[in-house]
């Protein structure tokens, strides 16, 4: 994978990420706690993603 595309795709997962963590922290109102993302999961992919990014944009 080429640099630019590598860093497209961490900055999707990353937004992806970050969404799901938002709706683990502030689930809408009326859904029910087992539908909510659960929280671990959700700061772990957060983690793995920030790490991608972090691979994506390093200066080589």
């Amino acid at each position: 994978m080429d640099k630019k595309t590598a860093q497209v795709s961490a900055k999707l997962k990353w937004e992806a990420a970050c969404e799901r963590l938002a709706f683990a922290l502030n689930p809408p109102a009326g859904i029910p706690s087992e539908d909510a993302p659960d929280l671990e999961t959700a700061v772990r992919l957060a983690q793995a993603a920030l790490d991608e990014i972090r691979e994506a944009f390093k200066s080589d």
